[in-house]
């Protein structure tokens, strides 16, 4: 029996390009309180954040710097310079804590006032003075050292033992140009998997006479040349312009918009930066940096908002997007028009579970639960992601669309092995792969030709009911009259689904992503220094995380990669229990399921290599 989910009213605030966002009241209350359990599940991971530190001649645990204050079990302060107290802002779980309750209390109204108070809470573009509680005297520092960015490494499971090998390389982008320059590319495309961070476009004729225009004369002969010569890239996220600085914690939280080239050596197939654009809201404050005509200091500073516009992008963008909202539209409008005995809903049904709650919790809660990017409120978020929707289509978020429209091409990228320049390429499309031959196997087995397909009426309702602009409002669908176009649509599903269960495993943050600069979730200045700046390394850190947002970043990580999943993908019972379809492994999409299980498992032992955790793969998106 088909089910009726409300939907936000996103056209009433003018957002008519996003996808439908559901809203189920029904899922709201048992979504708090697993989350309320989660922030459990993490606390051993976040005890281990005890190695001491001295930052701005206070010395204290990191727990301490991270969270607001010394907490018991964890160490003592020893020495604050300036100040005798010790306790800063309420502890981020506690403040989620108090907002959960919160909601909780609301739930108690009628249905109309629930949807009353869901459609205001998120139309508001700044739900809360944007002036918010000045920081405490621990989580408002600058950092004075690039290693103290360590002490977001647990020692919880080794992390810090394991990491410590890497913290001199990781450093030395915030002090070394040509450490900075040869590691940038590298940590994109080697730990951006989470992040969905298939950015980079090979720049061609028409993408170099756009970048002319956006460039001035800074795009010269030199970045025609290497555009002629297939060589030249750029990573194109001056979409932030539409962006503003907000003030949280007494600091501002700035996403810079960026426009990053890079030169790919021909040999090699190393790629290098060569230039920077930064600029603000509306392109205030813009500067083209260049190495060698840039200082030192404002290079690296160039950098790392590169980086800074990139996460920004991976977390709402690469993530969310792709995998949340797309998904969760095309659920809803499955529970609305297929019955539960149809093959499509048992197909999708396992792995359809808790994604709609915890989109609305977050929404609800985006003050307490989001990450500390400059998108402050769920309004500001809303219409980022109406802005990135606009002219795309269903398929365009597929990897193998992605890079197609983004002219990257396998031999560009690999010297000895497949992807071995861009693996997080490799890793998308190891489970796309998958997800399609489970697909195929289902379609073929399901449906024995196209007319079975277009004489389906629940499967047409389905596909019209997504499309409509009154129900999920995704563009691009195909008509459902054939296998292939069906296969496609289950492929992309499938694949979202599945391939957000990476984010839950150790690597997807250890040690790269909480090592935040790697991944700065926003500058904590919105001036721009001019390319001549003397910048030196105290200045430089002035404008990266202080301790309290890079204490929001670790809450963020630990949620997803210490806490166990509600439902794991793969079975505890085993790959052959908890089949999809009736009759057993008789029924071949059955034993396309288990190959599809079986095909996971070995790409998290191939990815985390020593003794990974199998059964934290989640089988559902559920954070």
């Amino acid at each position: 029996m088909s089910r009726t989910i409300h939907k936000l009213p996103l056209r009433l605030f003018g957002l008519k390009d996003a996808p439908a966002v559901p809203f189920e009241i029904e899922g709201l209350a048992g979504t708090l309180i697993k989350l309320g359990i989660r922030a459990e599940q993490t606390k051993q991971a976040t005890y281990g954040l005890s190695n001491v530190f001295t930052i701005q001649g206070t010395t204290a645990p990191a727990y301490a710097f991270l969270f607001g204050g010394p907490k018991s079990g964890v160490g003592e302060i020893q020495e604050t310079k300036g100040s005798t107290e010790t306790v800063g802002t309420p502890h981020r779980a506690d403040q989620a804590a108090q907002a959960r309750a919160e909601l909780q209390a609301m739930l108690s109204h009628s249905e109309a006032s629930l949807l009353h108070f869901a459609t205001e809470k998120v139309s508001r573009e700044d739900p809360r003075p944007l002036v918010a509680t000045p920081a405490g005297p621990l989580t408002g520092l600058s950092l004075d050292d690039p290693t103290q960015f360590s002490l977001s490494w647990t020692r919880f499971s080794n992390v810090y033992r394991d990491a410590l090998q890497l913290l001199d390389t990781w450093s030395a982008t915030l002090t070394d140009v040509t450490g900075a320059d040869r590691q940038f590319w590298p940590t994109i495309a080697n730990h951006g998997l989470a992040y969905n961070l298939l950015i980079l476009k090979k720049v061609d004729a028409a993408t170099g006479d756009d970048l002319a225009g956006k460039l001035g004369s800074a795009y010269d002969q030199e970045m025609r040349s290497l555009q002629a010569a297939g060589r030249l890239y750029v990573i194109d996220l001056s979409l932030f312009e539409s962006l503003k600085p907000r003030k949280e914690d007494g600091f501002e939280r700035f996403t810079p918009a960026t426009i990053t080239l890079l030169r790919q050596e021909a040999r090699t197939k190393a790629l290098t930066p060569i230039m920077v654009r930064v600029s603000g809201n509306g392109g205030a404050g813009a500067q083209v940096y260049v190495p060698g005509q840039a200082s030192p200091g404002t290079w690296l500073y160039a950098l790392q908002a590169a980086k800074t516009s990139a996460t920004v992008h991976g977390i709402w963008l690469g993530h969310v997007y792709h995998w949340h909202l797309v998904t969760a539209a095309m659920q809803m409008t499955m529970y609305e028009t297929l019955s539960t005995q149809h093959p499509v809903y048992r197909l999708l049904a396992p792995q359809s579970n808790y994604l709609i709650s915890f989109d609305d919790v977050l929404l609800l809660l985006w003050e307490s639960i989001a990450p500390p990017t400059s998108v402050t409120s769920a309004f500001q978020f809303l219409r980022l992601i109406n802005d990135f929707a606009k002219g795309r289509r269903f398929f365009d978020d597929d990897p193998t669309t992605t890079l197609e429209n983004l002219g990257l091409q396998q031999e560009d990228f690999t010297v000895e092995s497949p992807w071995d320049q861009y693996p997080i390429v490799r890793y998308l499309l190891r489970i796309w792969s998958a997800a399609e031959k489970y697909a195929g196997v289902f379609v073929e087995a399901t449906y024995p030709d196209d007319g079975a397909v277009a004489g389906d009426g629940e499967l047409q309702k389905w596909i019209q009911e997504s499309s409509s602009q009154s129900g999920g409002n995704i563009r691009g669908l195909p008509a459902m009259n054939n296998r292939g176009a069906l296969r496609r649509v289950l492929t992309s599903l499938v694949y979202r689904i599945t391939m957000h269960g990476c984010s839950r495993q150790n690597p997807a943050a250890n040690p790269a992503l909480t090592f935040v600069s790697n991944y700065p979730p926003c500058l904590q200045q919105s001036a721009i220094p001019t390319p001549s700046s003397p910048l030196g390394t105290r200045e430089l850190l002035q404008f990266l995380p202080t301790t309290g947002t890079i204490g929001k970043m670790v809450n963020f990580y630990f949620t997803f990669v210490f806490s166990p999943p509600y439902e794991p993908f793969v079975p505890l019972d085993g790959v052959e229990s908890d089949l999809f379809f009736p009759g057993g492994l008789d029924d071949p999409r059955n034993r396309a399921l288990v190959a599809f299980r079986r095909a996971v498992i070995d790409f998290i032992q191939d990815w985390e290599g020593g003794q990974p955790v199998i059964n934290q793969w989640p089988l559902n998106i559920e954070t």
